[in-house]
């Protein structure tokens, strides 16, 4: 079960940090606005390099937040 190591909300903004199942650490940034969600996570950092891996580290982040918002 993934655990919320800390979280901030302002406004229509939410910052958490999050132990994920395997250990990483890892933090998310979520904007609820009127035209969606919209997440930005630390493994969108360096995508580019090895997409399919921060994809699937991506989708983790995500549901964990998810599970614990």
């Amino acid at each position: 079960m993934p655990l919320n190591l800390g979280e901030h909300t302002y406004g229509s903004h939410v910052y958490m940090k999050i132990r994920l199942d395997n250990g990483r650490i890892e933090e998310i940034d979520v904007y609820f606005r009127e035209d969606g969600v919209t997440y930005q996570t630390s493994a969108d950092h360096g995508m580019e390099l090895n997409p399919a891996e921060h994809m699937n580290t991506r989708e983790m982040i995500i549901a964990a937040f998810n599970e614990l918002y």
